[in-house]
């Protein structure tokens, strides 16, 4: 299956944009007011057992990626900043054009850190790479740990419009950071498609979200602390499965990471608690609760000649209450879709400092993180199964 003309078309746009950008800002460089930068990925991944990402193919070449970045700094106190966003992730996210981010900020220079604010459209910081797992270059592998950065829920926990209070503070031999935010997460045709199996059925909006975040880290030692609440309303269409009903979801994120001469070691532990009524749940059982958890580690060795190596294992749980999965019998489903246990190895290597080349295996027992999410299809979907992920990406810098 080979990337679309269009898409290839539109791609070369986006590469295109900032050497046209580029002339006028160029007056403004050695001021550093201004900042283009950007990236390009394109990748493979074939599936063996499963139809996660790749569909019915088996494979597929719609693993593409590309972004954008404009910033604007007029002094130490004031910023300005927006993103273009290109992003096809086989079957998990349609392709199309869309903005990253878009916000304004203003920061107050302390004796010893800031504070600041900063207004629109943001990444949230949930965990270590929340903010930035749409960057090849700075996530720890092709496809993230999905107990904790599950891509089926990507939408709705990476970007949130409102508002935003931050801070930064030395502390012992390194630095404390902060964020309180409040808002909305976002929804989008993909996050229902994902969830319910189809957009037909009906559509998730945004219903408010807040969370906190704390980070601590020095030069070998990173520490984190995230809690977040989002909800959001679920509209269903005439004639779809599901009715009208309401989404919460509670989260707690425990990360921390050890680095050691060559040597890395990252964990992070995600607790839920889900509140849901309507939807699937009939009214006279009112809201139902489940709570789940997951976590990863991630050992990590960083060789000469610019080369990575890693292995990780993932683990989720869907409901801590039936971690092997036999509530699901009564839905006529095999249990296997209620955990997912991931082992995965990969390398990335840079040839130059502007280009990288990354592969992953992952053997996989479970399907917990598998889509649809509330109608899997067990006869497309096993309980053991592996995946293999490529990609090649490059990035710019103006």
């Amino acid at each position: 299956m080979k990337p679309s003309t269009s898409r290839l078309t539109l791609l070369a746009g986006i590469l295109g944009l900032p050497m046209a950008l580029c002339l006028p800002l160029a007056a403004q460089a050695q001021s550093n007011q201004w900042q283009v930068n950007g990236f390009i990925g394109q990748g493979y991944i074939s599936a063996d057992g499963s139809e996660f990402i790749v569909g019915e193919s088996g494979d597929t070449f719609d693993v593409t990626e590309a972004a954008l970045h404009l910033s604007w700094m007029p002094d130490e106190h004031f910023r300005v900043a927006g993103a273009a966003r290109y992003r096809q992730w086989g079957n998990l996210d349609e392709s199309g054009l869309s903005a990253d981010y878009l916000f304004a900020e203003y920061k107050f220079i302390l004796d010893q850190g800031y504070v600041g604010a900063r207004g629109g459209l943001f990444k949230s910081e949930a965990g270590f790479y929340t903010s930035t797992r749409d960057v090849s270059f700075t996530r720890p592998g092709i496809l993230l740990p999905q107990s904790v950065y599950s891509d089926y829920l990507r939408d709705a926990l990476l970007h949130i419009t409102g508002g935003e209070l931050f801070g930064g503070h030395p502390l012992l031999d390194g630095s404390l950071e902060w964020h309180l935010t409040l808002g909305d997460a976002q929804t989008s045709d993909d996050l229902t498609r994902n969830v319910v199996g189809s957009e037909e059925f009906g559509r998730f909006d945004a219903d408010g979200y807040w969370g906190a975040d704390l980070e601590y880290q020095d030069d070998s030692l990173r520490l984190g602390l995230t809690y977040f609440d989002a909800k959001s309303r679920y509209q269903s269409h005439l004639g779809g499965p599901f009715a009208d009903g309401s989404l919460r979801s509670k989260h707690w994120i425990v990360s921390a990471q050890y680095r050691i001469n060559f040597l890395e070691f990252t964990g992070e532990y995600l607790h839920w608690d889900r509140y849901v009524g309507g939807v699937f749940v009939p009214p006279e059982l009112g809201i139902y609760e489940v709570r789940g958890y997951g976590y990863y580690l991630d050992v990590r060795g960083y060789l000469p000649g610019d080369v990575e190596v890693f292995v990780r294992y993932d683990h989720q749980v869907q409901d801590e209450k039936d971690p092997d999965g036999d509530k699901l019998a009564e839905r006529g489903l095999p249990g296997y879709f209620g955990y997912a246990h991931d082992w995965t190895i990969g390398t990335r290597w840079l040839p130059a400092k502007d280009w990288m080349v990354a592969a992953e295996y992952h053997k996989v027992r479970g399907a917990a993180w598998v889509t649809p999410i509330l109608l899997p299809n067990p006869a497309v979907q096993d309980k053991d199964w592996s995946l293999f992920a490529i990609e090649i990406s490059y990035k710019f810098q103006w």
